[in-house]
C-alpha cells in the first residue's frame, strides 16, 4: 500500500514537473538577445519584459511567465518525446523511493513533494544555470508544514532556516569581490547564486540545520568531483550549475541522512544525538 501511495505521488508530480524542459527552452530562449525563433517579430515574448521585471532580466517567477506564454511559441512546445518520457519515470521512482523511505505520513509526502521539485529545478539549472523560484517556494510550504507537524522541534527548523543559506550569503559576500578582483575583465556575477541560498534555506526549514549541513556537504563534494571529471572529459568550463548537486545532496540526505550522521558518529566513538 505504501508503495502504491508512492507511485500515485510519483505519478502526479511528474505531471506536473515535466514542464521543467520545455521551462529549460523557454529560458534559454528569453536569454537570447535578441530571440531570433519568430525570425524578429516584435510581438515576441522574448522582446519584452519579463513577468514581474523591471528590465529584461529574467523574472524570479519565471515558471509562471512560462505558463503565461507558453502557447504563443512553438519554440518551447517542440520538445522530444523520449526527454519527458525519461523526466517522468525518473521522478516517479525517485518520489517513489523518497516516500517509501520516510513512511506513510505527512513526513512521506512532505520528502515525495520535495523530491519532484528538487528534480525540476536541478533539470532546469543544468540547462540554464537558473533556479526558478516557484520550486524553491515549493519546498520552504513544505518545511512550514514539517515545522508545524514537528513543532516540538521548532528551534532546529527555525535555525535551518537561516544556517546553511547564511554561510552561503557570507562566502558569496567576501569571495565575490576577490575574485572579481583577480579576474577583472571577466564577467563575473556572483560565486554563489541567489536562487542556490533560496534553495538551501527552503531545505533548512525542511530538514533542520544538522542535516541541510550534511546535505550541502554532500552536494559540494558530489559537485567538485562530477564537474572536474566532466572538465577532463568534455572540456566543461570551470563555472557549474550547483543546484543539481545540491539537490542530489538534499535527496540522499532526505532518504538516509540520520542513519549517515550516525554511522559516522559511531565511527568516532561518539554516542548519536
Amino acid at each position: 500500500m505504501k508503495v502504491f501511495i508512492g507511485i500515485v505521488i510519483g505519478i502526479v508530480t511528474a505531471l506536473i514537473g515535466c514542464a521543467a524542459i520545455p521551462l529549460s527552452r523557454f529560458i534559454s530562449n528569453m536569454e537570447k538577445e535578441p530571440c531570433n525563433t519568430c525570425n524578429g517579430r516584435t510581438d515576441c515574448f522574448a522582446m519584452k519584459k519579463a513577468l514581474f521585471s523591471k528590465d529584461e532580466n529574467l523574472s524570479q517567477w519565471m515558471l509562471f511567465s512560462f505558463f503565461r506564454v507558453r502557447g504563443k511559441c512553438d519554440y518551447v512546445s517542440r520538445t522530444k518525446l523520449s526527454y519527458i518520457t525519461t523526466y517522468f519515470i525518473a521522478n516517479c521512482i525517485l518520489v517513489t523511493l523518497a516516500f517509501w523511505s520516510k513512511g506513510a505520513g505527512i513526513t512521506g509526502v512532505l520528502c515525495g513533494i520535495t523530491t519532484a521539485a528538487l528534480l525540476s529545478l536541478a533539470v532546469v539549472d543544468w540547462n540554464t544555470q537558473y533556479i526558478p523560484l516557484e520550486m524553491s517556494g515549493v519546498i520552504f510550504v513544505c518545511g512550514l508544514i514539517q515545522l508545524f507537524a514537528d513543532f516540538s522541534n521548532w528551534f532546529e527548523y527555525v535555525i535551518g532556516l537561516i544556517a546553511v543559506s547564511g554561510f552561503l550569503l557570507l562566502v558569496d559576500k567576501v569571495a565575490t569581490p576577490i575574485l572579481a578582483k583577480k579576474h577583472a575583465g571577466e564577467e563575473l556575477d556572483s560565486v554563489i547564486g541567489d536562487g542556490d541560498i533560496k534553495l538551501m534555506a527552503a531545505t533548512g526549514l525542511l530538514l533542520g540545520w544538522k542535516l541541510n549541513f550534511l546535505a550541502l556537504g554532500i552536494g559540494c563534494v558530489a559537485g567538485s568531483v562530477i564537474h572536474l571529471i566532466r572538465m577532463k572529459i568534455k572540456g566543461s568550463g570551470a563555472v557549474l550549475a550547483l543546484g543539481p548537486y545540491l539537490s542530489l545532496g538534499v535527496y540522499i540526505t532526505m532518504i538516509c541522512g540520520e542513519q549517515l550522521i550516525s554511522w559516522y558518529l559511531n565511527m568516532l566513538g561518539v554516542r548519536p544525538y
